[in-house]
């Protein structure tokens, strides 16, 4: 849609007011938010607002309660990472991380995680950037940095509280990195995310924040990583012949699994673990002729065994890492992408959309 510029005017005046923003600010960077009522459901916008060369940049982020509350068991995660996160989470200490870039549904999956080992035995407190889907018997704290109630400083306030498991709604700086750490070798179990590509990027980024190398072998649990990808429309989906290059793809990829002894992964796939036959978006009322109706993670995990804890005190590279990390015959994003794939759960173009799909 193209729109005149009086009406953009109006338009981002507007935006700003409701989002509780300084009208007369142009020439910097604002953020702040707003909620709306459909159908009785409370649905909160963020706003960001951006100078640009030819007026400011508005992007508005919808964040509906209702799409954070998703059970732990459909997230989609492949049935042996699964049983790994389930053992994992059950502990009654150490850190874990979930990566990937703003909006692959990190806090989701958190969330799902808190209320999968919920118990009124259990003290858990979160500190979230906002606080956004509210559960009940968990104490939840919204940082505000004006008042100085930042991520560090709130997670040294949380510890005073004796709990459980803690949250911190993501790893910024320094500070937080030592004290989440330190916090998960105390008898804490901590739950937060980082922003790196994948989930060996884990530890360098930990490493460059300037956390011992010698402490995350004992403090780190499970390093994962995820995004998001647009389901299939059921409806309408097609049944397709891979090309020759969708085909080299998919080859490589099924031929890492078979290498890296990840059979179990062929068994889901039955008949179709060849590759032969492929889905693609075709589009209809039901999907408002999109192709692709919903959305699923795809995920990947990197555990602290014995080969990994050897290397972390040599600096690794992420390369060094996804290497020592094979023999745990957890797929990586692009083998569970391809495998939803063949599943026909998801497109191969939608997949390359998001992830790297290497030949």
């Amino acid at each position: 849609m193209s729109i005149d510029f009086d009406t953009y005017r109006l338009l981002n005046s507007r935006t700003k007011l409701i989002s509780g923003l300084k009208l007369n600010i142009k020439d910097s960077p604002q953020d702040g938010r707003f909620s709306i009522k459909i159908s009785g459901a409370e649905i909160e916008i963020r706003t960001s607002i951006l100078p640009g060369a030819y007026g400011e940049s508005i992007v508005l982020r919808i964040l509906n309660p209702k799409t954070i509350s998703v059970p732990f068991e459909n997230l989609g995660i492949e049935g042996r990472l699964f049983k790994i996160i389930e053992r994992e989470i059950r502990k009654p200490n150490g850190i874990i991380l979930t990566t990937g870039p703003t909006g692959s549904g990190k806090t989701t999956t958190l969330y799902a995680i808190l209320k999968k080992i919920y118990d009124p035995g259990e003290k858990i407190i979160t500190i979230e950037d906002p606080i956004e889907y509210h559960l009940p018997g968990i104490t939840q704290t919204q940082v505000e940095e004006e008042k100085g109630y930042t991520f560090a400083g709130g997670l040294r306030s949380v510890l005073r509280q004796d709990p459980d498991i803690v949250m911190v709604g993501e790893i910024r700086d320094a500070e937080t990195a030592k004290t989440a750490i330190n916090a998960a070798l105390t008898g804490h179990l901590v739950f937060s995310t980082l922003h790196t590509n994948n989930a060996a990027g884990t530890i360098p980024r930990l490493i460059d924040l300037g956390v011992n190398p010698k402490i995350i072998s004992s403090a780190l649990n499970i390093a994962l990583a995820q995004r998001l990808v647009r389901k299939l429309c059921e409806a309408c989906k097609k049944e397709d012949v891979p090309n020759k290059e969708e085909s080299l793809t998919i080859t490589a990829i099924l031929d890492r699994i078979k290498k890296e002894n990840k059979l179990y992964a062929l068994e889901e796939i039955g008949n179709n673990s060849n590759g032969a036959k492929i889905w693609r978006a075709a589009g209809c009322t039901k999907c408002n002729n999109t192709g692709y109706k919903g959305r699923i993670g795809i995920h990947e995990g990197i555990l602290t065994d014995q080969n990994i804890e050897k290397i972390i005190a040599e600096n690794p590279s992420e390369r060094e890492i996804k290497k020592a990390a094979e023999g745990q015959g957890i797929l990586d994003l692009a083998e569970d992408g391809v495998v939803k794939v063949l599943k026909g759960i998801t497109s191969l173009d939608e997949l390359g959309r998001v992830v790297e799909l290497e030949e």
